[in-house]
């Protein structure tokens, strides 16, 4: 079979994840030999490197032309990825004495890293798919993940638009998981890239095609349709990393007539804030958002509040 540009693009960015996951590892292991060897810096090289080559990819193939923001979106979207940082320092910190209790406890430390790295994406990605699945369910959940359903068009910046509260407990949950699991150091560096930069791939703008790669990984094409103001195409593909649990929980979708939905945002809520401190205060403002979109809040084949 004849391979298209498009199909390039698809696995080609995939497996930049892959090398960049293990130039993180390889980084980790010199600087270990160095003066700083506490300081954990390849998994972020790699995410910057990484983040600027989807950018260059976004402005020269967009899947769409109109899914490029305006500088008001960038901008808060900016702002979003300095609270997700923030948030992370936070919240590892303060589960560093539970850390240190846990580690090692399911020995993964044991496994080849690559094995380790899988075993560590599995699991996470099974937990947080459920979460994100109850996320949609369960309308307390709903209020604070509609955050990151609030844009009305998919960029690589708006993969990290999350609420504090939301973005707060997920990070906890994850520090423990991976404190459970006992993840070597080289494991932990390898997972940390691809968490890093699958989310900027997952959500990115940019014209490809995943074939073959929808079978393992949670990818542009795949996430695009979870992000369609269409509840029945919403509700599906919750995976962060991979779609296996997807395809094991029934929440696989994967359409072949289409190759994307016709919108994306909260079909229920057109009027929905979009700047960074109405965002952040909109879960504990519902009834006031009720009340503007109170002609649209009933209809039927959108997402659930």
């Amino acid at each position: 079979m004849r391979l298209r540009r498009d199909d390039l693009v698809g696995w080609g960015l995939h497996a930049l994840v892959v090398a960049g996951a293990t130039a993180a590892v390889a980084v980790d292991r010199r600087l270990r030999r160095s003066r700083f060897p506490k300081v954990q810096v390849g998994a972020p090289a790699a995410s910057v490197a990484f983040y600027g080559l989807i950018w260059a990819v976004e402005s020269q193939q967009p899947a769409r032309a109109d899914w490029r923001p305006d500088a008001a979106e960038a901008r808060t979207d900016g702002i979003f990825l300095g609270s997700v940082v923030a948030t992370q320092v936070v919240a590892q910190a303060l589960v560093a004495p539970v850390r240190r209790r846990m580690r090692r406890t399911l020995g993964v430390h044991r496994l080849p890293t690559p094995v380790g790295v899988a075993v560590a994406v599995l699991a996470y990605d099974l937990v947080h798919s459920r979460l994100h699945h109850l996320g949609h369910r369960w309308g307390p959940a709903w209020r604070f993940h509609s955050v990151h359903h609030s844009p009305e068009r998919l960029y690589w910046f708006n993969a990290t638009r999350f609420h504090t509260v939301e973005m707060f407990l997920d990070m906890t949950l994850e520090t423990l998981l991976v404190s459970t699991l006992g993840l070597s150091r080289d494991q932990h560096v390898g997972y940390d890239a691809v968490r890093g930069l699958y989310g900027q791939l997952q959500h990115c703008n940019i014209r490809l095609r995943s074939g073959a790669l929808d079978h393992v990984f949670s990818t542009p094409d795949l996430h695009r349709w979870h992000h369609s103001t269409v509840y029945a195409e919403g509700d599906t593909n919750y995976g962060a990393i991979t779609s296996i649990w997807d395809r094991v929980f029934g929440t696989f979708f994967r359409p072949t007539d289409r190759v994307g939905p016709d919108q994306v945002g909260i079909g229920r809520m057109p009027d929905f804030p979009q700047e960074f401190v109405e965002l952040e205060r909109a879960p504990f403002e519902w009834a006031a958002i009720r009340e503007r979109n109170v002609t649209t809040w009933f209809d039927d084949d959108v997402r659930t509040a």
